[in-house]
């Protein structure tokens, strides 16, 4: 295949993944300029960032490489979203976070020089692949919203524990709060329904993995058929169906009492009482009611 030879934005996130990506600069760097390539690098100081780099600059280039995690992807997709369709570039992603849930759905090689090597299979003649993304209220995700117990503890997490102890960090972080689940009685109006009861949690999902955790047959998800995927938990009433609700999660079992799947293009939650929310790990704000949407094909990305 001919190298990549337009022009590419390189967005890196020195800190995520306890900033492994210094150790591969030089790697991603080749493998973009293969051929001639124009590559102008950004580096992100601070949350929002990559979001602004992209919304400034993104049609400006015809490419943009992602270094991070699944917060600093959906930093770029949400300034893509801001600009016209048609003035989008498309997107490339080298995981380098936590659980790296957008690469586990897309196929994206989870070992940095993997997704890097994949990169230079990039030609201009290879198309991108069109995806779905979610918007929730004013903010927009690439593979889930969520509300309810345990569902912010990504964003919680203080980065340097993250990149201490990796994975370990958000199981600490779950295990402090086992005592503090409370309830969420919500309504919830679908494309073609109504439900109203009290949920322990909610996921949102346009992928087939969630937190690392949470997984999803993958013949049930089609990243852009325009339809979310949505998962219910109902409240348990006692400790013996959370852990019946635990176990039906894990062994997907996702059509019982307490757990329910189901799919629409379109979903809106009304609560009792403000719930926070999360968008691919990153908050997602307070609502007392929300509306999620599905953008059909709004972003490409290279897989």
């Amino acid at each position: 295949m001919s190298p990549i030879s337009k022009k590419t934005m390189l967005i890196l996130n020195p800190v995520s993944g306890k900033g492994r990506v210094k150790g591969y600069v030089l790697d991603i760097l080749e493998t973009l300029c293969r051929g001639g390539g124009d590559v102008t690098v950004f580096v992100t100081e601070k949350h929002g960032d990559a979001s602004e780099f992209a919304k400034k600059y993104g049609s400006q280039h015809e490419r943009i490489i992602v270094t991070g995690g699944d917060g600093s992807l959906n930093e770029v997709i949400n300034g893509l979203m801001e600009l016209p369709c048609e003035e989008r570039p498309a997107i490339g992603y080298i995981p380098l976070g936590t659980t790296n849930d957008m690469a586990s759905t897309l196929g994206i090689p989870k070992d940095p020089r993997g997704a890097i090597e994949r990169l230079g299979d990039w030609s201009d003649s290879t198309e991108a692949k069109c995806i779905d993304i979610g918007r929730l209220g004013q903010l927009h995700f690439g593979y889930v919203a969520a509300f309810g117990v345990f569902t912010d503890i990504p964003f919680v997490t203080p980065q340097n524990a993250k990149n201490t102890w990796g994975y370990l960090a958000y199981v600490v972080e779950a295990i402090g709060r086992l005592s503090k689940i409370t309830t969420n009685h919500a309504r919830i109006r679908l494309d073609d329904g109504y439900i109203e009861d009290d949920f322990m949690l909610g996921f949102v999902v346009n992928s087939t993995s969630v937190a690392g955790i949470v997984k999803l047959p993958a013949n049930d998800v089609a990243l852009d058929d325009g339809l979310f995927e949505v998962l219910l938990v109902r409240q348990p009433k006692n400790a013996a169906e959370l852990s019946v609700c635990v176990s039906d999660i894990l062994k997907q079992n996702f059509n019982t009492d307490r757990v329910t799947l189901l799919h629409t293009h379109r979903i809106s939650f009304e609560f009792d009482s403000p719930v926070q929310w999360t968008c691919d790990g990153e908050n997602g704000g307070v609502h007392t009611s929300v509306e999620v949407v599905n953008c059909h094909k709004a972003v490409k990305i290279f897989v």
